[in-house]
């Protein structure tokens, strides 16, 4: 059940690959988290864009002259192990790679934030990790 947002100068994504970004992100996060992918459980990983003007984007001191992307996925702790850690970050890298008007060596920046449950809240409720993986494979999305 991440939470995904996902930093860029304009123009590193179009509408289109924004969408597929999104829908694999779901689907191989889902993975690295060991959580089904039912409607369910995927309608509870939210991905936003955030695009910032050329010009508000800087490398230090200059101007960005690349188009860095930075990422920040928020996880439930304990959902995944070091093992999955690695494999998100090159993962998710790659996808970028594949989706960017740059082209496959894009310059990712990411940063996994593990909440505890007790501080993850979904409908008023504390968030539940072995509910999510246990849940129905047909469960309905949200």
């Amino acid at each position: 059940m991440p939470k995904l947002f996902i930093h860029s100068p304009a123009g590193t994504f179009d509408a289109q690959a924004k969408q597929r970004v999104a829908a694999e992100l779901t689907v191989f996060c889902l993975q690295c988290e060991a959580l089904p992918a039912s409607p369910f459980v995927k309608s509870t990983v939210w991905t936003y864009f955030n695009d910032y003007p050329v010009s508000t984007v800087f490398m230090g001191e200059p101007q960005a002259t690349a188009h860095v992307v930075s990422a920040q996925i928020y996880t439930l702790q304990g959902g995944l192990d070091a093992a999955a850690k690695h494999q998100m970050i090159q993962g998710v890298t790659e996808i970028f790679g594949r989706h960017t008007r740059i082209g496959a060596r894009v310059p990712v920046y990411l940063v996994i934030h593990e909440v505890p449950e007790a501080n993850w809240g979904i409908f008023g409720q504390h968030a539940d990790l072995a509910a999510l993986r246990a849940s129905a494979a047909d469960a309905p999305a949200l």
